[in-house]
């Protein structure tokens, strides 16, 4: 939900938002001095938390022509921001009031931030709400690897969170979700709250080349999420390799697709005798020939 209210001194526009971990929520401010005198703007800001862990931190900053004000907030040390802002007569500044969110949480943490511009003739009040929810990040991989470094990241995850959790009883995976979709090479995608953590995770992950910078919406590979037949994209003739059961990593030739039963009829191409072996689509990886 978005607020905003507007007079002839201040104009404020703050808007609710569910965001990741270290994002920058920017703010729009601007104040006018309408009359002939010199007039101060004082500008407080108040937070109020609820989140799991108290000594999590929130940046906050109030930028605009040759002004910069930085604040760090938690539940532990809660501080009033102060600010003021003196303009001279008939002038306009414009200001950005940014809260970046902490470089790790809890899913759902939450921060309410309450902003009061006051001045001689009178006072404006608004607040927003900021909201902590999971991030989708790239992680770059060897191409063939990517189901098993996402295997292995997993795993890692899990040991730290046991690791964490001796001394943090709260502690949690820091990994919700990876996938690594059969279409894309040489990338996965994680769910995290953490995405500054994962290239701690990845450290010494055999396949592991790093992370991307960014965010990835949900939007950008839902599409990876649908159901495909395991015979899509393999054709009659096609050079494959056998990936599973009694002889993954021999090299074949497709020879039968049977799309109801998604399984392909190979012939290995190494055998003297050419012998036609039936397997699950899934057991096979196409070769690329070019």
């Amino acid at each position: 939900m978005q607020r905003a209210e507007s007079n002839e001194w201040v104009d404020v526009k703050l808007t609710d938002r569910e965001v990741g971990c270290g994002n920058a929520v920017e703010n729009p401010i601007i104040l006018r001095n309408n009359s002939g005198n010199k007039v101060t703007f004082n500008v407080t800001v108040e937070a109020q938390f609820a989140q799991r862990d108290e000594l999590v931190e929130w940046q906050l900053s109030l930028t605009g022509p040759s002004k910069k004000e930085e604040f760090s907030v938690s539940p532990s040390e809660n501080k009033q921001m102060n600010v003021e802002i003196s303009l001279e007569p008939k002038e306009t500044r414009e200001f950005k009031f940014i809260v970046i969110t902490p470089k790790g949480g809890f899913r759902k943490d939450t921060a309410k931030f309450a902003v009061k511009i006051e001045y001689d003739s009178g006072s404006v009040a608004q607040s927003m709400q900021v909201t902590l929810i999971p991030v989708i990040v790239a992680v770059k991989t060897t191409v063939g690897n990517e189901i098993q470094v996402a295997r292995d990241l997993a795993k890692k995850s899990e040991r730290d969170k046991e690791e964490r959790a001796a001394t943090y009883s709260s502690a949690t995976n820091e990994i919700l979700a990876i996938m690594a979709p059969k279409e894309v090479k040489g990338y996965i995608f994680v769910e995290t709250m953490h995405p500054d953590r994962i290239p701690y995770l990845g450290k010494d992950v055999r396949g592991y080349k790093g992370e991307v910078k960014g965010e990835i919406s949900i939007e950008e590979i839902e599409h990876y999420l649908e159901p495909k037949p395991a015979v899509t994209g393999l054709e009659l003739g096609a050079l494959v390799e056998l990936i599973d059961g009694p002889f993954k990593g021999e090299r074949a030739k497709i020879m039968a697709i049977d799309p109801t039963k998604e399984e392909v009829t190979v012939q290995l191409i190494e055998s003297l005798v050419p012998i036609p072996v039936t397997v699950n689509a899934e057991a096979i990886r196409m070769l690329d020939t070019k």
